[in-house]
């Protein structure tokens, strides 16, 4: 039988995650909205079939649960 059980709060970041992840999508349709060039700017960081922002934000993305 265990006794010590302790309450913890979930965090700020994981409290709101679907927020964030939402507020990340508004921002994503702003920027393209709003500097249309953007997106020709994020293509010149392709290497081959890769984009380097978007690869470096998916290992950051994995990183944590590794």
């Amino acid at each position: 039988m265990v006794t010590n059980l302790k309450k913890t709060r979930l965090g700020v970041l994981d409290r709101y995650l679907t927020l964030w992840i939402f507020l990340a999508m508004a921002v994503g349709l702003l920027v393209g909205r709003c500097l249309p060039g953007f997106p020709v700017w994020l293509e010149r960081w392709t290497v081959g079939t890769t984009n380097i922002p978007i690869a470096v934000g998916l290992v950051a993305m994995l990183f944590p649960p590794l």
